[in-house]
């Protein structure tokens, strides 16, 4: 069906950010941080800041009304301009939400299976840790991902270096210590990693794939998911481990 009028918004050009965040007993989790994450988006992309307490009150009411699910908050810069040229104007804010994936229970009690995805994702520093609103990249990997015999996938940057998976952060142990990917070229900068690592001494490194290969143990990440372990690799049985097992004790609701 061919669309004449209206002109489509913003969005035609990724123009704007957002955030997920887990609905539990009607409140809406770590949204202190979430709140963090739109305030810095708006402030790096220059959109015009929006009503932060009656959005606050907004995200509360809908928690208290959804009781457990989860929440998108999607902001969108002001419509109009010419071209590429940006508008001035008050930045759009869409709220909508959603039940939470069914197979999530699941994963974070029996773990999961982990390939290497064929995507690979573009290095943009003056984008990266964002969750901006071009996500084609990890829209790719999710169609790879039906190729693959695995629950989710790594993505390396075109470099060969560790980012991700395809919808979440990836955590790493060796020999007791800690690791994740730096992010200062590509990827996000989850809410879960960040409590991960507010929780436990985790180094920031780059590195590529073979270093998983040798990992004691893996896990991922996000604020929906919450950690889940990493059962298999590529095929090779990873034993759950003592430092994910810790800090999903923490940090799973």
């Amino acid at each position: 069906m061919f669309r004449l009028e209206p002109h489509p918004s913003r969005l035609q050009y990724g123009d704007g950010h957002f955030t997920t965040l887990r609905v539990h007993q009607g409140a809406p989790l770590d949204w202190p941080a979430h709140l963090d994450r739109l305030q810095e988006g708006c402030g790096r992309l220059h959109l015009a800041p929006v009503d932060w307490p009656a959005l606050t009150q907004a995200v509360t009411n809908q928690a208290k009304a959804l009781g457990e699910g989860g929440i998108k908050v999607l902001l969108v810069r002001a419509q109009g301009g010419r071209g590429y040229a940006p508008n001035e104007g008050d930045t759009e804010v869409w709220l909508s939400h959603f039940a939470l994936p069914a197979h999530y229970p699941a994963w974070r009690e029996q773990g999961i299976r982990l390939g290497l995805s064929p995507v690979t994702l573009g290095t943009s520093p003056m984008l990266a840790g964002l969750k901006h609103c071009n996500r084609l990249e990890q829209v790719l990997a999710a169609q790879a991902l039906k190729t693959l015999d695995c629950d989710e996938a790594v993505l390396l940057d075109g470099q060969g270096m560790l980012v991700s998976v395809t919808s979440a952060n990836l955590f790493w142990a060796k020999g007791g210590r800690l690791y994740t990917p730096k992010l200062d070229g590509s990827g996000v900068l989850g809410t879960m990693r960040a409590r991960v690592m507010a929780e436990a001494d985790v180094h920031i490194i780059k590195a590529p794939f073979e270093v998983l290969l040798d990992a004691d143990e893996i896990f991922i990440t996000n604020a929906l998911m919450g950690l889940v372990p990493v059962r298999e690799l590529e095929g090779r049985p990873l034993p759950p481990g003592h430092i994910g097992q810790a800090l999903c004790r923490q940090l799973n609701p």
